[in-house]
């Protein structure tokens, strides 16, 4: 049989299955793959679902239930039932594979398959886990089944043979054992090096703020949030775990380590740090309110500790657009040690340069740079901008002034030139674009805007 194979379920909908292999634990593993096309017609994600092929099953014979999976899910949102990532549906006692529920979490690229950008992967799960994320929340649940599969961030695939990570009731010593937490499953809590970033999504945020409203002082508000798949390491819980400690990618990429949860109080002593699987935030009184009043104005609020490490709350009125994660054949352990803020180099004087480059501006005021790119790397890409630019320059020249807005993204710089003194030489600007374009980019969470102006002496 010739794959891709094509269902066609009716003139909009239909079910692409490939078969294709990749790396599992000791060796190549092939897969089947189900992929919908025509969902969105009714203002739904396209959806995914993998299944490992036993050693000894016939590649080519692959399995119709998830087709029929797809032509009910189709149905219900066809009803207006629509699902987003950390969503779930029960699938009633006999459901499919053995599962009765499954999750929707954000698909994870495997190499053969065309892209699932945009697209919800299906997790199988037991009744048990079911309850168990329900309870705990899916972050530390995926967690849970990631580091079973030995797949990070969580397994993509799914297999009949897959027992129950919870063959009886599980329940746990934990912050989040009290039932009082507030379920924000599209909001994300991450840090990087000594930044912890809260990214409140709009369709959290009226839980989230009566959750803040309600707090006195010392008490904790636990807010469970989702795994962002921009995250390279994954706080983890286990049982004896002396030390904080991560499930993680192989090899880190943009530097950020996700939590379960994220809780905060207000009292005299204003901190942050890791606990379990989450972070944990105390604000003095008034810095709290200040978060309060951010969050129900739909603005930012940043807050730097006496330590130097710093707090951010970014209010998201719109999900981002959803990027599939490549899929990682091997997961590692990474120990934690406390994060302290790098030292502040001592002033020097740098060598004379005929370019300088000035105060740099942020073009999106909405939006702190400091939860998207590392002070350190953004200033290190306008220092060799700047280097670059004065080699370029000849030594004859008259002294003028031009701007370079920059729009920077994960793996690649887009450059603007203009100046508000003088008409620049369409050439001159043209070189001076290509000039920073190739620059090497900086490390950026998200994208970053910013106008960096120049002076030649």
């Amino acid at each position: 049989m010739t794959f891709p194979v094509t269902a066609n379920l009716d003139d909009n909908l239909k079910v692409d299955i490939h078969l294709h292999q990749f790396f599992l634990g000791d060796r190549d593993r092939h897969c089947w793959t189900y992929v919908t096309r025509g969902m969105s017609a009714y203002h739904q994600r396209e959806m995914v679902l993998s299944l490992i092929v036993d050693d000894d099953a016939d590649t080519g014979d692959f399995p119709k239930t998830p087709v029929k999976l797809f032509e009910l899910l189709a149905e219900r949102t066809r009803s207006g039932k629509v699902v987003e990532s950390g969503d779930a549906t029960r699938l009633g006692q006999k459901g499919i594979f053995n599962f009765p529920c499954l999750f929707y979490v954000p698909a994870i690229q495997f190499p053969e398959i065309p892209s699932l950008d945009e697209h919800l992967a299906l997790v199988l799960v037991h009744e048990g886990e079911y309850d168990y994320a329900r309870h705990y929340g899916l972050t530390r649940f995926l967690s849970r089944l990631g580091k079973f599969c030995s797949s990070f961030p969580y397994p993509n695939w799914n297999t009949a043979a897959r027992p129950s990570l919870f063959p009886t009731s599980s329940k746990e010593l934990s912050i989040l054992a009290d039932a009082s937490h507030v379920m924000a499953e599209h909001s994300h809590v991450h840090q990087q090096a000594s930044v912890l970033q809260l990214q409140l999504q709009q369709q959290d945020a009226d839980d989230v703020i009566q959750a803040l409203k309600n707090l006195e002082k010392d008490q904790v508000a636990t807010i469970n949030t989702a795994f962002s798949p921009r995250c390279d390491a994954s706080l983890y819980l286990q049982e004896g775990q002396a030390e904080p400690g991560a499930y993680a990618a192989p090899e880190a990429s943009t530097g950020l380590i996700g939590g379960s949860f994220f809780s905060i109080c207000y009292g005299d002593a204003p901190g942050m740090g890791i606990i379990e699987d989450g972070f944990t935030v105390t604000l003095g009184e008034v810095e709290f309110k200040r978060l309060c009043d951010a969050a129900a104005q739909q603005s930012a609020f940043e807050f730097e500790f006496a330590n130097g490490s710093r707090f951010i709350l970014d209010y998201l009125g719109q999900s981002a657009r959803m990027r599939a994660r490549d899929y990682d054949p091997v997961a590692v352990w990474r120990n934690l040690a406390a994060v302290e803020p790098p030292a502040k180099p001592l002033a020097s004087n740098p060598p004379a340069s005929g370019v300088r480059a000035g105060t740099l501006v942020n073009l999106q005021p909405g939006v702190s740079l400091a939860s998207r790119v590392s002070e350190e790397d953004l200033q290190g890409f306008v220092q060799r901008l700047e280097q670059s630019l004065d080699k370029a320059m000849s030594d004859e020249r008259e002294s003028f002034s031009f701007d370079v807005e920059l729009r920077l993204k994960p793996g690649e710089v887009n450059a603007a030139v203009s100046s508000q003194d003088m008409e620049l030489n369409p050439e001159f600007a043209e070189f001076i674009r290509e000039l920073a374009e190739l620059e090497p980019a900086c490390q950026v969470v998200s994208e970053v805007r910013v106008r960096i102006p120049f002076s030649v002496n």
